[in-house]
């Protein structure tokens, strides 16, 4: 999505002229001079030497950028270049299995917590996954937790963050980390959170399988199971795999 114009954009340098009309354009040449082709607001016609002010241009052929008119003029274009997006880190995680899982499947829930380690925000999550059958869309939910006793999931005010994937299309064996991009959420250094992966459409014969290990690599943390879509929670310890993302 690209930025409002009051906005600063720190790739740019100088002014930008007082009083100028805004439109997108999509690049269709780059020309290798710091100038490309552009289709301008759907235009058929390509406008074929458009500069831009960014010290270091990344713009590619598909883009769509935003378009400058000086003063409203439509002969004096200028491409008001892109935002680059800012690489994600790896933050909280738990990278083992050793060949077993747990398996989510219409009202049976499956949670692990962890605590984060700073304030950040977290903006991708993985989980190594199989599944058996066609369990259709895997949801993962970030959920406050008790953070005292038995750190259950706090399921009745709803997620804090949910993301999806196609469930049938997760590997039958071999297994892979599947990524779940979800919004942006500010995790508070210290605290206690949970993971909760669900898959309502599947059954008995067809579900989404967590891997993660018996080796009880993090003695703090365990994981929870639901046989009532969290209604109640039973614990036990099994390290379940995740990855936290975020800047």
């Amino acid at each position: 999505m690209l930025r409002p114009i009051n906005e600063i954009i720190r790739n740019n340098v100088g002014n930008i002229i007082h009083r100028l009309s805004v439109v997108t354009g999509e690049v269709a040449v780059d020309n290798g001079d710091g100038s490309y082709g552009v289709f301008i607001a759907g235009d058929p016609k390509k406008y074929p030497r458009i500069f831009t002010l960014a010290r270091d241009p990344d713009i590619a052929v598909g883009d769509t950028v935003r378009i400058l008119y000086k003063n409203g003029d439509k002969n004096n274009p200028i491409i008001w270049a892109p935002e680059k997006p800012t690489a994600l880190k790896l933050y909280e995680s738990q990278l083992i299995n050793d060949g077993n899982w747990m398996n989510a499947y219409g009202t049976n829930w499956i949670a692990y917590f962890f605590q984060a380690e700073s304030d950040h925000n977290i903006r991708e999550i993985q989980l190594y996954m199989t599944r058996t059958g066609s369990p259709g869309t895997v949801i993962v939910s970030l959920y406050p937790n008790e953070s005292t006793g038995n750190f259950k999931p706090i399921i009745g005010g709803g997620a804090l963050i949910i993301g999806n994937t196609n469930g049938n299309t997760l590997p039958t064996s071999g297994g892979e980390w599947r990524t779940f991009s979800i919004a942006s959420y500010s995790l508070i250094n210290g605290t206690w959170y949970s993971i909760v992966v669900k898959a309502l459409g599947g059954n008995i014969s067809n579900y989404a399988k967590w891997w993660g290990t018996n080796e009880d690599v993090l003695p703090n943390q365990w994981r929870h199971y639901s046989i009532d879509s969290g209604i109640n929670w039973y614990s036990g310890q099994f390290d379940l795999t995740y990855k936290i993302y975020g800047n």
